[in-house]
């Protein structure tokens, strides 16, 4: 504007100087004003990102070391990758995760284990959900609840599937509706709470589904052979398929710890077909110590000791290196598996895992007819 006004003629009238002037500031006036709208509406239209995870079975074992490992990795940082301080963390938005758990004050000690000791950020919200996967009303409740609890716009980033496991009875006892406890715990109760996520849009696209898999899926030491027919896999959730001459009229809790988990892989491959913008997987987390499988009460003392010989003779890995695989397909959208996989050990229950499908055991998993009779029964 300096130099415009020095390169005027001398001979130039006054009142034209002035109007070019006047034309000059506006333009400049209006540029400013240009430049500060344009920061704000870069600021309105990129929030920073919150996350959402959901860990059923978080008081205990896999899933309390899976909800440590999910805090962990969303540890506030400042633009220069170093770690925020609690100060500044807590300024941040952030990541919240639910612990889904039956026992309120197993879970209240589980999230204090992490809070006293620091392994939780500051920026890392640890909230407690009533759920029992065993129990239908308890599963709706929870429905409702993380519905709720979720803003408008936002999803659960995460939900991992853990609770579960042999459970602690010993004869195909029924549920209220029906199934076997170890069914409606492993899997009819976690299917039921994912139907009613999405519903709500509380999973939707964007969204990662792991279920909790298991080799035994697969059949111990024998494969399992998969029926081509709807009964089949309906006698098994309602316990019938124990109750045959073959089986001597006696159910045996390895037999129904196989079947479901094996039904639980099938059934996460028909959902990935029928929700193409949802990631789901099924992932076993190997042969792992300190998870208290083996102590649900499924087994009388004897066998269960052998039990967990034959289990220790196999390998077993620490209880950090069976989360780290649920953690690895939970938010590693570079994992390598497409939706619907079954992945697992590779030989034997421990160290490499691969698609189940490339093993001789695991080529049903694969069968999408299998997979439509499991989301069928």
């Amino acid at each position: 504007l300096i130099y415009f006004l020095l390169s005027l003629p001398r001979w130039l009238p006054n009142i034209l100087t002035t109007k070019m002037i006047a034309i000059w500031t506006l333009l400049l006036l209006l540029y400013n004003r240009l430049l500060i709208s344009i920061v704000a509406e870069d600021t309105i239209m990129q929030p920073t990102k919150q996350y959402f995870y959901a860990v059923t079975g978080a008081n205990a074992g896999l899933g309390l070391e899976s909800v440590r490992q999910l805090a962990s990795l969303h540890a506030a940082q400042h633009d220069n990758g170093d770690a925020c301080s609690d100060e500044d963390a807590t300024n941040m938005s952030g990541v919240t995760i639910f612990l889904l758990c039956r026992n309120p004050v197993s879970a209240q000690q589980a999230i204090d284990s992490l809070t006293s000791t620091k392994e939780c950020p500051a920026n890392v919200n640890l909230k407690y959900v009533p759920f029992d996967s065993s129990d239908r009303s308890s599963v709706k409740t929870a429905t409702e609840t993380l519905s709720q609890a979720i803003p408008y716009g936002q999803i659960i980033d995460g939900l991992l599937l853990n609770a579960g496991g042999f459970t602690s009875d010993r004869s195909g006892t029924l549920t209220k509706n029906g199934t076997t406890i170890i069914a409606e715990t492993n899997l009819i109760g976690h299917a039921v709470l994912v139907d009613g996520l999405i519903q709500s849009k509380t999973l939707q696209k964007g969204s990662r589904v792991i279920f909790s898999g298991s080799e035994a899926g697969m059949g111990e030491p024998f494969a399992i052979k998969w029926g081509n027919e709807l009964d089949y896999y309906v006698n098994i959730l309602n316990g019938k398929a124990y109750k045959t001459k073959m089986n001597k009229n006696k159910y045996k809790p390895q037999d129904g710890y196989g079947h479901i988990k094996g039904m639980i892989a099938f059934y996460a491959s028909a959902m990935a077909r029928h929700h193409r913008d949802i990631y789901f997987a099924t992932v076993s987390p190997g042969s792992t110590k300190d998870t208290y499988l083996m102590d649900q009460g499924s087994f009388p003392n004897a066998l269960n000791y052998l039990v967990k010989g034959f289990i220790c003779l196999s390998g077993q890995h620490g209880v950090d290196v069976g989360a780290g695989r649920y953690i690895d397909a939970l938010v590693d959208e570079g994992w390598g598996y497409e939706s619907g996989t079954f992945v697992c050990s590779k030989k034997g229950y421990i160290g490499e895992v691969c698609d189940a499908t490339e093993l001789k055991k695991g080529r049903p998993f694969g069968e999408q007819a299998k997979q439509d009779l499991v989301f069928e029964a």
